[in-house]
């Protein structure tokens, strides 16, 4: 049962086809996930944002350059990181607070082989009484003060009690640490919030005052404050890196850590400040960091990859079985050279919403099947996605047909969902700032122009 006043959450009963046996020596795992952090503005990844700890952690381990998303909101992009199963699959989390799959997650086959597992959720989002996300961990940290304006718990918060519940684990243990940080609004501290626009001098600031028009599409910032805002979440990246330190030094060389993010962000393409409506490379495309015993240091993966992909790589490198039944791939063998990776990586916005667009990424071209029409792009020539191509050449009935194959078998084996508990206005105010629900008397929103 969910505090007082939140809903609760729906926890389907997981059901195991395993796959291999868990290791007699097995290895403890933190696996980070950054929510709303855009790989290309990393400096890692050619960005502005310095990252200095995340950096660090590169040299000593593996940097995947092309790793997407496949739903660019925290729910279900977390569900299926967590599981290997695309979003569809899981049915509509949100709504039912949790997922309607019993395909174990990454918590539920290491609780299964004897490891403590734990939860520190940095945002509203993702808590278990919003997402069903406590599925499976034995300690759920995600109950915080929460401020209607910025649904974040501070990062350095979530380090330490991340870190205070390591110190105190004597065997195996699986950590799962969420931070909000870089999620809207942008309001880094000082120095960061001057640090990579120092000379502005308009009236835009981070706060969801002030660009909420703009993140409704009501508002057209110009050239000059669409720079200063992504300086502020820049700025926010750079933060949260620091925020990372203590954590990444609790686990040591000896944890497997693997870092990541939900999705991105959009400053571009006519869509501002948001992520939910947007399947562009700003979006999709995120950072993904490994570190462990025996890995490669300094290695750079160049091949495309999906965030489906994570569950079973995290189980591999910690020696635990994994579902037969899933559609991730361990990365193990890309990052010993014998791997392809993936050709052709399918994301959608949120299925439950109207107006649902798809996108099929390869190495080189990525197309975005939007209601009535179709954006194509050449990444190879126009890596930020600014020349759209058209529909020529593309061949829209086996690019839906693909995206089908990967979810079918999945949608059969939902269990029946609860009834939906009614929204708190609590609630209901709390997933409203965020933008997840449109205001009161509004048309559901749909993917504003770019």
């Amino acid at each position: 049962m969910g505090p007082p006043g939140l809903p609760q959450a729906f926890h389907a009963t997981p059901t195991f086809d395993l796959q291999g046996e868990a290791s007699k020596t097995p290895r403890s795992v933190v696996v980070i996930s950054m929510d709303t952090v855009s790989a290309q503005h990393l400096a890692i990844y050619g960005g502005r944002a310095l990252t200095p700890r995340l950096a660090q952690l590169a040299r000593r381990g593996v940097r995947f350059d092309q790793a997407i998303s496949l739903l660019p909101e925290t729910c279900l992009s977390h569900w299926s990181m967590w599981t290997g199963v695309p979003p569809e699959g899981h049915g509509d989390a949100p709504a039912v607070h949790g997922s309607r799959s019993t395909v174990p997650t990454v918590a539920e086959i290491a609780s299964r082989a004897g490891y403590a597992t734990a939860a520190f959720i940095g945002g509203a989002t993702l808590t278990d009484s919003a997402c069903g996300f406590g599925r499976g961990f034995d300690h759920v940290d995600d109950q915080f003060p929460l401020d209607r304006s910025d649904l974040k718990r501070p990062g350095t918060e979530v380090t330490q009690r991340a870190v205070a519940w390591i110190s105190q684990q004597s065997g195996p243990y699986l950590a799962f640490v969420h931070y909000f940080d870089a999620h809207f609004p942008y309001t880094p501290g000082p120095p960061w919030d001057t640090r990579y626009d120092p000379d502005y001098t308009g009236q835009i600031d981070g706060s969801d005052r002030v660009l909420r028009p703009y993140r409704d599409g009501q508002k057209t910032p110009t050239a000059a404050d669409i720079a200063h805002v992504s300086a502020l979440y820049d700025g926010e990246l750079s933060e949260l890196d620091a925020a990372l330190g203590p954590l990444l030094d609790a686990a040591g060389p000896d944890t497997v850590v693997l870092v990541t993010a939900d999705h991105g962000e959009s400053f571009g393409h006519g869509y501002w400040f948001n992520h939910r409506a947007g399947l562009w490379d700003e979006v999709l495309r995120v950072p993904l960091l490994v570190a462990a015993p025996g890995l490669p240091a300094g290695s750079v993966v160049q091949a495309q990859v999906g965030l489906i992909d994570v569950a079973p790589t995290v189980l591999a490198l910690a020696g635990l079985p994994v579902d037969r039944r899933i559609a991730g791939h361990s990365l193990v063998p890309l990052i010993q050279g014998s791997g392809q990776g993936r050709a052709t990586v399918f994301s959608t916005t949120d299925p439950a919403r109207k107006l649902v667009q798809r996108a099929a990424r390869t190495a080189t071209r990525k197309v975005i099947l939007q209601p009535g029409s179709v954006l194509q792009y050449d990444l190879s020539r126009d890596p930020l996605e600014q020349r759209d191509l058209g529909e020529q050449g593309v061949d829209r009935a086996a690019l839906v047909a693909g995206y089908q194959a990967l979810v079918k078998p999945f949608l059969a084996d939902l269990v029946p969902a609860p009834v939906p508990p009614a929204l708190t206005p609590e609630e209901r105010a709390r997933l409203g700032s965020l933008g997840y629900l449109p205001p009161a008397g509004a048309p559901p929103a749909g993917r504003p122009p770019g």
